[in-house]
């Protein structure tokens, strides 16, 4: 019958309609799941603290600075996996188990922690120390196996135990990165690059098959600096020579085979842990020293949530030290789930600012930079906040270079830890142009303009030598202005500003050397710090974080996706997709087209996708 559809359409028609209708059941059913998932995380009762109990510090993942409850709960929809834990989490609660005549010891539990940066770590380290020398109460350490970053932890232990199947497996420090020069070329797509500096690494994966001599030599540099500490660190209190550590990696694959591949014997051999037991058999010791859970049939125990739920007694609207966050990527405009907006952070220092009860502020970045315009927004509101009365300290995280270092260099105070990454001063512009890709296609572009740069920009037609001048200018000035505002703010002069900067990557102990920062020391004497310039009593005010509201659709968005990602690409492409230098492209929306972003990444400082792919060799999955 004419006009009728046929069997075909109607049959895709009513396919369509049901993956449309499983869509919105599904969009509503996360709608109704939100609230009712936050209704029970901020109202559900913390679970008492037992007399006698041991605080066990589980950190799952990886470390971050500040939680997203809402990305957390959506994750938890599509996925079993563990959610990063906040740093600040674990050092609250170390901090307050010193003092806390109910926690009679501490074990760290790292099997599922996969790795952080080597300051994040640092800031936990420190809290461990201060716990032992506060309480004098045993800390030990278990895990069916350690990574670098895990075994950081552990090496602060009172005993360090690893499962029977298990191993000790330290790397060093590396940076290595895809370089896409030739297959940029075979696709004809041209990388402009505007830049300024001898170290201006953070472009060579557009422009290069290979690293640079100068960037080589910068990055040697720094993570010399962050090896040699990382070696105090774990042999400080084990009796053990530093350079033994390099012994033990450089012997590591004929001493395995002469002991037979088993890993967990050669590490004790070696000093590194005290004894190989199963978890089973370190729970049934503890359970010994602090009595039987009559409930669960195992040691009396809290983990770190419920501790910091049951001993969280701030009230009232005394005197305050408002926390700002930077983590991830700085983007122009509004935060995004693992990148920090200039709009949004700008507008939590504002708040901060005009709130009565907040007497200063502690600017916590974890951040490689990137947006110089939302950077310029964020430095701008920091220098409100000083000029309102109020101090604002600096603690840098991990990572707080190039961008990270801009809205960082006018507080009162700079706190780094010795392996944070820094400095990376400096400026560059990515201009990508598809021209050659597009004529190959049969597209092509013409047109014609009222003066000479009129579609000077467009990416579908090659940079012309004036529109190239123009960029390159704007660079130079960008970056003059990013060493003098650094002189004028650290008070250096300009020269040796210039010197030090060039895109050149700094450790924290060597940037405390140069100027760059003002002391080195983790998150909570950076607070301690605020306080004091504040005017407070170091005994009586309260830390307020500052956190922008969640964004569910966001968190949705970047889940599902990722989701998608993982079932339709071959997992190696998956994680290709997930690279630094490729994953930043996607951010690129500064308005300006001016970036100051560091590629400083470690490849083998414990992260979760270096340790995961050795530790399976070891545990056969």
């Amino acid at each position: 019958m004419a006009g009728q559809p046929s069997f075909f359409r109607r049959v895709i028609g009513g396919l369509w309609r049901t993956v449309a209708l499983l869509y919105s059941l599904l969009f509503l059913a996360i709608l109704i799941a939100i609230p009712v998932g936050l209704y029970f995380v901020f109202n559900a009762p913390p679970t008492p603290v037992p007399q006698q109990a041991v605080l066990v510090v589980d950190p799952s993942d990886t470390l971050v600075e500040q939680p997203d409850v809402v990305g957390s709960l959506i994750g938890g929809l599509f996925s079993d996996d563990e959610e990063p834990s906040v740093t600040r989490d674990i050092v609250t609660a170390l901090d307050r188990a010193a003092d806390d005549d109910r926690i009679k010891q501490v074990l760290l539990k790292l099997d599922d922690f996969n790795g952080a940066t080597p300051g994040q770590l640092q800031d936990v380290v420190a809290a461990i120390r201060r716990f032992k020398k506060a309480s004098d109460k045993p800390v030990v350490a278990w895990s069916d196996g350690y990574n670098q970053a895990q075994y950081e932890l552990a090496s602060q232990a009172d005993r360090i135990v690893v499962d029977p199947l298990g191993f000790v497996l330290l790397q060093g420090y590396g940076v290595y990165n895809n370089y896409y020069k030739d297959a940029l070329d075979k696709l004809g797509v041209n990388v402009n690059v505007f830049r300024v500096g001898k170290y201006k690494s953070y472009v060579e994966p557009y422009t290069r098959n290979d690293m640079s001599p100068a960037a080589r030599a910068d990055a040697l540099s720094w993570m010399h600096s962050l090896w040699g500490t990382y070696k105090t660190i774990v042999t400080a209190d084990r009796g053990i020579d530093p350079d033994a550590i390099d012994a033990y990696i450089d012997s590591y694959a004929d001493r395995l085979t002469a002991d037979d591949g088993n890993a967990a014997r050669l590490a004790q051999a070696a000093g590194l842990v005290d004894s190989v037991a199963s978890l089973d058999a370190v729970s049934t010791r503890l359970a010994k020293a602090v009595g039987q859970d009559e409930r669960t049939h195992g040691f009396k125990r809290v983990d770190t949530a419920d501790y910091l739920a049951d001993t969280d007694t701030a009230t009232g609207d005394g005197d305050r030290i408002a926390v700002v966050t930077v983590e991830g990527d700085i983007i122009d405009g509004e935060s995004t789930p693992g990148s920090a907006g200039g709009d949004t952070i700008a507008r939590l220092i504002d708040s901060a600012r005009r709130d009565e009860h907040v007497a200063g502020m502690v600017l916590r970045v974890n951040s490689p930079g990137g947006s110089v315009t939302a950077a310029e927004r964020i430095r701008r509101q920091v220098v409100a906040m000083r000029a309102a009365g109020k101090p604002v300290v600096v603690s840098m995280a991990g990572l707080a270079a190039s961008g990270g270092y801009w809205i960082s260099m006018n507080a009162d105070q700079i706190w780094a830890e010795p392996s944070t990454i820094t400095g990376s001063i400096g400026i560059f512009a990515i201009v990508p142009t598809f021209n050659e890709p597009l004529n190959k296609l049969g597209i092509h572009t013409d047109g014609v303009g009222t003066t000479a740069l009129s579609g000077a920009m467009r990416l579908d037609r090659p940079l012309s030598d004036q529109a190239r001048q123009i960029l390159q200018a704007g660079i130079e000035h960008g970056y003059h202005q990013f060493t003098s505002r650094v002189a004028k703010a650290r008070d250096m002069p300009i020269d040796k500003v210039d010197r030090i900067a060039q895109g050149r990557v700094w450790a924290g102990a060597d940037a405390a050397r140069i100027g760059l920062v003002d002391h080195l020391g983790d998150v909570t004497q950076a607070e301690a710090a605020a306080a004091k310039l504040a005017g407070l009593d170091p005994k009586d005010y309260r830390l307020q974080p500052m956190t922008p509201p969640s964004s569910w659709r966001g968190a949705l968005s970047q889940t599902l996706g990722v989701h998608i990602a993982e079932a339709m690409l071959p997992s190696w492409l998956a994680r290709a997709s997930q690279d630094d230098a490729l994953s930043f492209l996607k951010r690129l929306n500064d308005p300006n087209g001016l970036y100051a972003r560091c590629f400083c990444r470690l490849d083998s400082a414990g992260s979760a996708a270096q340790t995961t792919r050795i530790s399976s060799m070891y545990r056969g999955l």
